[in-house]
């Protein structure tokens, strides 16, 4: 019998720099980043976000979408146990949905200063001074919750219709079955692109850290054209797929 020993979520990337070192994490716009220099970007911005309230159970709206700055803070928030609500700033109906989910903090980034403020004025209403807080030079977050006490762990909700909270070990498993179907291995490089703040491509990018694989994404932040989701390819030396991401065996 084979047993699979899952991480914990803040120690995945750490387990993963251990592990991998100086293997490329991520690419970004054909430069590498290993996993040692990755693993302290993703420290430096968790600890800038939990010296400004964010801590374990926390319900936070992601702002972000698409590229680098995605995969980074998509990491920081697995690695506190925050419960991740992807969150479209540019959507009125995502924004609807998100505002009924009991919210504590909203996280953008500044590419998306100029509809933050009116995002902002959609989650809080009737106040008249709302706690914006500098995150690692080129983050806002806004405390935009009621100060309500958490007990429970992190997640996602992938779903703002239902609300329904996946826990991050439940993540982890999923994510853990998706890297050893698709044969993920460092030296193995998986091509992202267009918004990845989808179910299916997060658990990919939690599926790369954890076994070592890197995370190929460009620089910009900005969702592709009429936010077409793009099918994700895996590179390896002499083979390619370019199939949908779970039909793959």
């Amino acid at each position: 019998m084979v047993v699979t020993q899952l991480v914990e979520p803040c120690s995945l990337l750490s387990d993963a720099q251990d592990c991998y070192g100086f293997s490329p994490a991520v690419t970004v716009d054909g430069e590498p980043v290993d996993f040692e220099r990755f693993a302290e970007s993703v420290e430096y911005l968790s600890a800038d976000l939990q010296a400004c309230g964010v801590a374990s159970g926390c319900r936070i709206g992601l702002g972000v979408q698409s590229g680098w700055i995605f995969v980074l803070t998509w990491h920081a928030l697995v690695a506190i146990d925050a419960v991740v609500v992807p969150v479209d700033l540019c959507d009125d109906a995502s924004i609807d949905q998100a505002r009924d989910l009991d919210l504590d903090f909203l996280l953008a980034h500044e590419t998306h200063n100029d509809v933050l403020e009116d995002a902002i004025d959609e989650f809080v209403t009737g106040e008249t001074a709302i706690p914006v807080f500098r995150v690692a030079e080129e983050f806002a977050l806004v405390d935009v919750g009621a100060g309500v006490a958490r007990t429970r762990g992190g997640g996602l909700v992938a779903d703002l219709a239902s609300g329904r909270v996946e826990t991050t070990d439940h993540l982890l498993r999923e994510a853990d079955r998706i890297g050893r179907r698709l044969g993920l291995w460092p030296g193995v490089c998986v091509q992202l692109g267009g918004p990845l703040n989808t179910r299916p491509t997060m658990l990919l990018i939690i599926a790369c850290a954890a076994r070592g694989a890197c995370a190929r994404v460009d620089s910009a932040s900005a969702p592709t054209a009429d936010g077409v989701e793009v099918v994700p390819v895996i590179d390896r030396d002499g083979w390619q797929h370019e199939g949908p991401l779970l039909s793959v065996c």
